[in-house]
């Protein structure tokens, strides 16, 4: 009798270890998902910097048949605290965290990590720190950081209407409309656009003539914003969230694509 076929398996954590062997024969490259678990205002769930790299590894893991680990959930998100059920760890525990996952897979075979950040500048220097410090112990091993807003930014520039983008804004909730709809509640979305103290003080991915590197503090965070984003998802469209998610993962699917065609090609003196 026929019966459904089964879906390839794409998380590690689905595999027997039979499977993740027989995976290692096919590539040594593995997708990290990592995120966050922090307010993104009333309209979207505190889970939305990790759902929206899990749907991107599950994209591109379906077309270059590349392995996902279990995503990593916490990160360095202090300027959320003021906000019930944000979980902030140090930066130093994401570095360690990171590094010995790598470590791990490592001593499996596999040599090319590729960490999908949804938590863009909020995770983005300790995955860097983390990237140094596994690379010196470990020179056989590559890491590659994907910022789920720098890696599609055309995308992201061309689609986007709102006066400012920053958090739990109109890409955020855009591109959640595509990865998790059922948990996207517009109808209680906000514009806020707070006035800073200075010109330097940028709260905006888009490109400006000059501005300071900052991090703002708990209290700072909710003096700029009662609601806790900071731009205009009132605006935010599958549409829009189509386009930016569909230009991310074709980005990295060609990324793995040029990692393995580096890979098969024979090394000087061979």
């Amino acid at each position: 009798m026929g019966g459904v076929p089964k879906m390839e398996k794409l998380w590690m954590q689905e595999m027997s270890w039979p499977e993740i062997k027989a995976k290692l024969q096919e590539t040594d490259i593995v997708l990290i998902p990592a995120g966050s678990t922090e307010q993104h205002g009333p309209h979207l769930p505190l889970g939305v910097d990790t759902f929206i790299p899990i749907y991107i590894a599950e994209e591109v893991a379906k077309r270059t048949g590349v392995p996902i680990a279990p995503p990593i959930w916490f990160a360095p998100c202090e300027w959320h605290m003021g906000f019930p059920g944000t979980i902030s760890i140090r930066p130093t525990t994401l570095i360690s965290l990171l590094f010995d996952i790598c470590r791990s897979l490592r001593r499996h075979g596999f040599r090319n990590f590729i960490i999908i950040n949804g938590h863009t500048s909020g995770n983005n220097p300790a995955l860097i720190s983390a990237a140094d410090e596994i690379q010196t112990e470990m020179p056989d091993v590559r890491v590659w950081v994907v910022d789920v807003v720098l890696m599609a930014k055309k995308a992201v520039l061309d689609v986007c209407e709102a006066e400012i983008l920053y958090h739990a804004d109109e890409v955020e909730a855009s591109q959640m409309l595509v990865a998790r709809e059922d948990l996207v509640q517009l109808e209680k979305a906000k514009k806020i656009i707070p006035k800073t103290k200075s010109r330097f003080i940028k709260l905006d991915y888009r490109p400006s003539d000059a501005e300071l590197l900052f991090r703002p503090t708990a209290e700072d965070w909710r003096n700029l914003t009662s609601e806790g984003n900071i731009g205009d998802p009132t605006i935010a469209s599958e549409e829009k969230g189509k386009v930016m998610m569909e230009a991310l993962i074709e980005n990295v699917v060609e990324f793995i694509n040029d990692l393995k065609k580096d890979c098969n090609e024979p090394k000087r003196g061979e």
